[in-house]
């Protein structure tokens, strides 16, 4: 506990501090080297936005549109949250097996049709009107580089060769949309997956485990990746994250931008081996995600040396980061907190720690921020919670049932009837769920369905809260300058847990994080008492 204390006060000390010096690198990017791209043809003027500086997106993993559009009203809306990074809403491979519907299905796209786990083109649609009228935005997680498994006799998984929709397709056979003859086929492997993650020619041309490999150099898949995207822009989406942008040349990134209707929010995927030779070449599309921020700030946690983060020798001076004005920063994603892309990272199993370090990052004058919320699991390919009986196709995720909290967490079985996600036949009805779903204990989810991905008040621990927590944003209270064009951020009242208690409620809702755009006087008072 007393360790806790003293690094919350540290963080506390480090805010009150001035802000460091910029380093060289980290000057303003021309308009062309902008994080929005300019599509051809239009006013410059209309591309104009707020400084991207000021903005706090969270990632709702694996969330049902549903329970993101009651979010963006019931909380994010109203702490001035600018967006939500949803998961891919294109129809996708259903895999069957070793786990059942892992999460990683979600980003084998099979055609792109708006059908998925998480609801349907119709839900899409009202998930994002909702969220506008609540002044959030959406931003897509778009998978662009590659279709689903090519791969369908695969050791260790049961491919279905069908669709979240019901679409059927094969090896390099996707109908209606690609062939044989748009995917890459690169025969410098064996068979044709990446070997040597350091050489451009491999990362770009060949398969990514298996990955049927777009060839995003044709312009007749360029027109369709683009067609999908403009399909989403006129349903009200203003940003994109591209999964895999490593794995795409950037010139093929910015033919594809170049061909969208409306200027966009875009940031990329990089997992960098070797800074800044990866990533600079995308700096002109969009920011770039910064995977070292992630590792330098969990070692300096883990070490329990705080003063490595400000300072004479600390990580800002070791290690070689992006640019501020280039760089997403997250202190773990969907990926590496379950040891995809980088090990040794604090994640919501590290407590108070992982609460430390969400605090700095949004506090400190780096980069965007990007915070977590996402569900527990035991298995690193595990999905979402489903409910009892899982379909081999189509598993939309039903309005909770049950978003009282009151049960244990773990994942319905068929075996198991009675046990759902807030608890037994027996539980007593809970009180009304914050995003407006029924509570009675005898109402029973939609088979296949992920379950209770919305808030929860219960005590015991849940697989969407606090035990289990990925990240928290309601502890601290953020402002923003536009004059420095900085995040500052302090703690709003003394934590409101022990590292032994119980949070009291889910995940990203467990404090009171707030993030808040300048207003004048009131904001520079605002900002000066959290600098205290």
């Amino acid at each position: 506990m007393k360790a806790c204390r003293l690094l919350l006060m540290c963080v506390v000390v480090c805010l009150g501090c001035e802000a460091p010096e910029a380093p060289e690198t980290d000057t303003p990017p021309p308009p062309s080297a902008a994080l929005l791209l300019e599509p051809v043809g239009q006013d410059p003027e209309a591309a104009a936005v707020e400084d991207p500086a000021s903005r706090v997106i969270v990632h709702l993993f694996e969330w049902r549109w549903d329970d993101v559009a009651a979010e963006c009203e019931a909380f994010l809306g109203p702490m001035g949250y600018d967006a939500v990074q949803v998961s891919p809403p294109a129809e996708n491979h259903v895999v069957a097996d070793n786990p059942p519907r892992p999460w990683w299905e979600r980003y084998q796209p099979v055609s792109y049709r708006l059908e998925t786990r998480s609801g349907d083109r119709a839900a899409f649609a009202e998930m994002v009107r909702r969220c506008r009228d609540a002044g959030v935005d959406i931003y897509v997680d778009a998978v662009l580089n590659h279709m689903a498994d090519a791969d369908l006799e695969h050791p260790e998984h049961v491919f279905t060769g069908i669709g979240t929709a019901g679409t059927r397709f094969g090896s390099y056979d996707y109908p209606g949309l690609y062939g044989y003859e748009q995917f890459h086929h690169c025969g410098l492997t064996e068979n044709d997956d990446i070997w040597d993650f350091n050489d451009p020619v491999q990362v770009r041309t060949c398969e990514l485990v298996d990955l049927a490999d777009l060839a995003t150099e044709r312009d007749d898949v360029r027109d369709r990746l683009a067609a999908y995207l403009n399909d989403l822009i006129g349903l009200g989406v203003v940003g994109f994250r591209i999964d895999a942008a490593r794995h795409m040349a950037p010139e093929d990134i910015r033919a594809i931008l170049e061909r969208l209707d409306e200027t966009v929010f875009v940031y990329q995927e990089v997992i960098d081996p070797d800074p800044p030779a990866w990533s600079e070449p995308y700096y002109p599309m969009g920011w770039v995600t910064e995977f070292q921020f992630s590792r330098a700030v969990s070692a300096a946690f883990f070490d329990g040396v705080p003063a490595r983060l400000h300072g004479p020798g600390s990580i800002w001076e070791t290690t070689p980061f992006l640019p501020s004005g280039e760089a997403l920063v997250f202190v773990d994603n969907h990926d590496n907190q379950r040891s995809h892309g980088g090990d040794h990272i604090v994640t919501h199993r590290d407590g108070a720690l992982y609460d430390l370090a969400v605090a700095f990052m949004l506090a400190y004058p780096y980069g965007t921020a990007r915070v977590m919320s996402s569900y527990a699991f035991d298995d690193t390919a595990q999905g979402p919670p489903r409910s009892p009986v899982p379909t081999p196709s189509r598993g939309y995720t039903p309005q909770t049932a049950c978003g009282a909290g009151r049960g244990r967490g773990s994942v319905s079985t068929a075996a198991r009837p009675s046990r759902r996600w807030c608890g037994s036949a027996a539980s007593p009805p809970g009180p009304p769920s914050p995003t407006g779903g029924p509570t009675a204990p005898d109402r029973l989810p939609l088979p296949g369905a992920i379950e209770a991905s919305s808030p929860s008040t219960g005590t015991r621990p849940e697989r969407w809260r606090s035990g289990y927590r990925p990240a928290w944003h309601r502890g601290f209270t953020a402002t923003s300058s536009t004059a420095r064009g900085r995040k500052a951020a302090a703690p709003a009242a003394p934590l409101p847990w022990t590292p032994t208690a119980r949070r009291p409620s889910r995940w990203h809702r467990c404090g009171r994080w707030r993030h808040t755009r300048p207003r004048g006087p009131s904001e520079t008072r605002k900002r000066r008492k959290c600098r205290k």
